[in-house]
């Protein structure tokens, strides 16, 4: 992301939670705030079934995206809610954008501490609009500004009230794919440093080339020169296999490697709109030893 401007892409997957929650029977993720928290001009596609055609027209792989992204945000939040079950009183989101969990849940304030991190611009963007909305924020909501080029976790939530001492829950959902290789394992490895045994984190991650078959690999590649066009291009891809002996070695039991396959039976079976997601990415959930 360029240094003065917002995420764009945070914006298009808030766009695309609320044209899910207005268009699309059933439901799988539903975010009432991110009607709200998108830009004018996207509020204008969404009401417009013209330019919504005519998008669709032009990004046909714009479907598969949606499904996508709506079936982390469910497959993360189900996670939390199992996690906050069993004890679990912080709950970190990784390059949380126009997020809206916070807002969402506030019969939660008195049990979860929240921290966002982001990068600092994206996050103005969004406390912006939130007064404009006159949104009061929760009081279990922190903002925690973070360029993950730069800087690591462990750093920006010691400048917080983030406890390292309790186990916490970090949900780091569609961003993983727009860093190096190199700036993902130095998250990781301050995540180990910093959080308690017992932590847990939640990605998703796209695999390798070689893996997808042609169509799909074609329809990847449209994705992500779309990206690129965005200011935030498509970095790093994983084999799913190798991705959780690395994982290990830097302290992580896996607790589920959930596939496309598998994401389709859990969350689009018997649709009969024909939505359904990408084949090309993994949702993955660790635990610290």
């Amino acid at each position: 992301m360029k240094e003065k401007k917002q995420s764009q892409m945070a914006e298009k997957c808030a766009y695309v939670r609320a044209i899910h929650l207005l268009y699309d029977n059933p439901i799988i993720f539903e975010d009432p705030f991110a009607i709200k928290l998108i830009s004018s001009g996207s509020r204008r596609i969404l009401n417009s079934w013209i330019l919504r055609r005519l998008l669709a027209l032009r990004y046909p792989w714009g479907r598969y995206c949606l499904g996508e992204i709506v079936a982390r945000n469910r497959y993360s939040e189900d996670q939390l809610e199992k996690a906050i079950a069993r004890g679990i009183k912080q709950y970190v989101i990784i390059g949380a954008g126009l997020d809206s969990f916070a807002l969402r849940r506030r019969d939660l304030e008195e049990h979860l501490k929240i921290f966002e991190l982001d990068h600092p611009t994206t996050q103005r963007v969004k406390k912006e609009r939130l007064d404009k909305l006159n949104i009061n924020l929760p009081k279990n909501l922190e903002f925690v500004p973070i360029d993950f080029e730069k800087d690591t976790i462990a750093k920006a939530l010691g400048q917080s009230s983030y406890l390292h001492q309790l186990p916490a829950f970090f949900s780091w959902m569609g961003t993983v794919n727009y860093l190096t290789r190199g700036a993902i394992f130095k998250t990781l490895r301050s995540l180990t440093s910093f959080s308690a045994p017992g932590s847990e984190i939640i990605f998703d991650y796209p695999i390798l080339d070689e893996l997808l078959d042609p169509l799909e690999l074609r329809r990847i590649k449209q994705i992500r020169r779309f990206t690129k066009r965005c200011g935030e291009p498509w970095i790093t891809s994983f084999d799913p296999i190798a991705l959780p002996i690395e994982m290990k070695e830097l302290g992580f039991t896996l607790i589920e490697n959930l596939s496309p396959h598998e994401q389709k039976i859990k969350y689009f079976k018997n649709r009969k709109d024909g939505l359904t997601t990408l084949e090309a990415t993994y949702f993955a959930h660790f635990r610290i030893q």
